[in-house]
């Protein structure tokens, strides 16, 4: 790595130099393209000047003019036709004033570190804008060397190793839950699980099982509440019984009564409407008492649907987690063989060659687009596309030596 920074910097110095070094020539010797920005200004034609952005067809379109070509010519040439084909129009003392504000964007994308859009610069060459990505993309581990690899390799093992003791602490919680005993923190401690991982599992473990007690405790309350109603409406009942029997009694006697002509029959109808009353009263009692039953049967069901829930939730979470821990394993002992051979790659010194980065540019052409081949020393354009390709795929081929040095 200390290496490669010590290369990437040497490279953006010559890039540098070699930008200052054309500073003065570019400035001569740039020719318009498509996207560019002019600002014109005749003298003592305030209504003629202004900005024009070159089409794509690499014209602008210019007061008293219409469409004046302007594609590949240099700022003194564009201000030269202006000139030409304002000659008749205006004042030959109203000289023209040209001045390039502004380019296209050009593009890069691939195996840099920060693909997308950069300003342009006249004179730009493709490492400028290679550079001005972040550089080329950094290889994944091994193609960095058998020391990085190493090292990227023991950091996967140990955080597989950290995920593996996650997923033992959280099955841990899970068959405590399903088995309604209490979480062994203590042992897991001991175990090797971190201390900070099994305090916030039992934190987890004491929320659910509070919340479930309290969800239980208040149908409990219910339940209770109705067991409580049903007994009073049995009573109730029971009193009930007892006054029908007297009243059944009174009107029993009271219709001998009547027969003999002893009592009058409106006393007689006066008891018989106290036990149709009384009889009315009973049968809503025992309606009140039915859904009372009814209540506690409910409560009693969703008391046992919040158990079997939090049961069968827990039974498919316990499942992930087993199916995730055989993974780790599997991957575990797969970095464990990785490692071993990374080992004797850094020891034999023998790793993959890196191979060199290629260049194309997509161009805008009068009649579309073309790809060209390119250098990083070539010259971009406005509105150019880089597309850089470090062939990172190539690594996958057969172990090659390295060409330089360790």
């Amino acid at each position: 790595m200390l290496r490669a920074g010590m290369l990437w910097a040497s490279l953006l110095a010559t890039i540098l130099l070699t930008i200052h070094a054309s500073v003065g020539m570019a400035a001569e010797t740039y020719r318009l393209g498509v996207g560019d920005i002019l600002q014109v200004s005749i003298f003592g034609e305030p209504e003629l000047g202004g900005k024009f952005t070159l089409a794509a067809d690499g014209s602008i379109g210019f007061p008293r003019l219409g469409r004046v070509m302007m594609l590949n010519l240099t700022q003194e040439q564009a201000a030269e036709r202006l000139t030409t084909g304002l000659a008749g129009r205006v004042p030959a003392d109203h000289t023209v004033s040209l001045e390039i504000i502004g380019h296209a964007p050009v593009f890069v994308t691939g195996d840099v570190q920060s693909p997308g859009r950069y300003e342009f610069r006249p004179g730009m060459i493709v490492l400028e804008l290679v550079a001005l990505g972040g550089g080329l993309r950094r290889p994944q581990a091994p193609v960095t060397g058998a020391a990085l690899q190493l090292l990227t390799l023991r950091q996967s093992f140990a955080d597989e190793k950290l995920s593996r003791l996650s997923q033992r602490v959280e099955r841990a919680r899970l068959q405590a839950e399903i088995a309604g005993d209490e979480f062994d923190a203590t042992g897991l401690t001991a175990s090797g699980a971190p201390v900070d991982m099994v305090t916030a599992e039992m934190a987890l473990f004491q929320v659910r099982k509070t919340s479930l007690a309290a969800q239980i405790a208040a149908f409990e309350a219910q339940r209770h509440a109705l067991e409580d109603e049903i007994a009073a409406l049995q009573e109730s009942l029971t009193l009930h019984d007892r006054e029908l029997e007297s009243i059944a009694k009174d009107v029993e006697a009271t219709q001998q009564l009547a027969d003999q002509g002893l009592t009058a029959l409106s006393r007689l109808r006066e008891n018989q409407r106290q036990y149709s009353a009384l009889k009315r009263d009973k049968l809503d009692v025992l309606s009140f008492l039915a859904r009372a039953r009814h209540g506690s049967l409910e409560v009693d069901q969703r008391i046992a649907a919040l158990k079997e829930g939090r049961a069968a939730e827990n039974a498919m979470a316990l499942r992930l987690i087993e199916l995730a821990a055989a993974r780790s394993e599997q991957k575990i002992a797969s970095l464990a063989a990785s490692i071993g051979a990374a080992s004797d790659d850094l020891e034999s010194g023998g790793v993959k060659a890196l191979p060199d980065a290629t260049f194309a540019v997509v161009r805008r052409t009068a009649t579309g687009t073309e790809t060209i081949i390119v250098t990083d020393r070539d010259r971009l354009i406005p509105g150019d596309i880089l597309e850089v390709d470090r062939h990172l795929s190539d690594l996958d081929s057969p172990r090659a030596l390295r060409t330089g040095g360790p």
